[in-house]
């Protein structure tokens, strides 16, 4: 859908209050508010296993090498339109990473170096456990960031997938009606979870070959 077919169907949820003057000019914050949070956010908070939507536009890759003794990479140096890692692989092993916070981090870092097997993402960069022992050829996928998502002409097509354009109206109607005090925002943000839920896959495949305890030669 374009933005336009997006704020029929955001506008004729909203219903009778849609002839108010000041609603095309909301339904458009509601729309762009929802847009923006299904770019950048990196997992849905209430689904913590579940990837990041589809973003062909955004998700890019990289490579970068490790060092010996060195347990921190910082971002910018590596991407500088860094926003959130997808997923970390050793291509020098062949075997994925698993993602952790910095709480498992501080409770859990190895005292020996070893090959990496671990990464966290916290404050600008990518820390590896165990701290590497060698040089590794390490691929990251991850989101971009983006100077400015919006809808604005009626022709405007979203960076997100096909599939996800539903969830902007489910979610700008949510806005819509939360915002007017309407009690229907319920039903709508429950549509919008369970949307979500159907739509997204569980894990990463990198999640799920180091869960498995096998190797995906590529």
């Amino acid at each position: 859908m374009n933005y336009a077919a997006i704020q029929s169907h955001v506008t004729r949820n909203i219903g009778g209050r849609a002839s108010d003057p000041a609603i095309p000019a909301l339904v458009q914050d509601w729309i762009n508010s929802c847009y923006l949070d299904l770019v950048t956010t990196g997992k849905f908070p209430e689904l913590e296993r579940f990837a990041p939507i589809p973003c062909p536009t955004l998700d890019m890759t990289i490579s970068f090498a490790t060092t010996a003794h060195d347990e921190d990479y910082l971002l910018t140096t590596i991407a500088t339109d860094f926003m959130f890692p997808i997923s970390l692989r050793d291509l020098t092993n062949n075997m994925p990473l698993r993602q952790r916070d910095v709480r498992w981090y501080d409770r859990n870092k190895s005292l020996t170096e070893g090959k990496p097997r671990v990464y966290i993402n916290y404050g600008g960069y990518i820390l590896l456990d165990p701290t590497p022992d060698a040089n590794y050829t390490i691929r990251m996928r991850y989101r971009k960031k983006v100077d400015t998502v919006a809808l604005v002409n009626p022709a405007d097509v979203p960076v997100i997938g096909a599939q996800w354009h539903e969830a902007l109206v489910l979610g700008a109607s949510y806005r819509g009606f939360r915002s007017l005090g309407d009690p229907r925002a319920d039903t709508y943000k429950n549509d919008l979870k369970t949307f979500i839920i159907s739509h997204s896959e569980e894990g990463s495949e990198e999640e799920e070959d180091y869960n498995a305890g096998f190797t995906v030669h590529m």
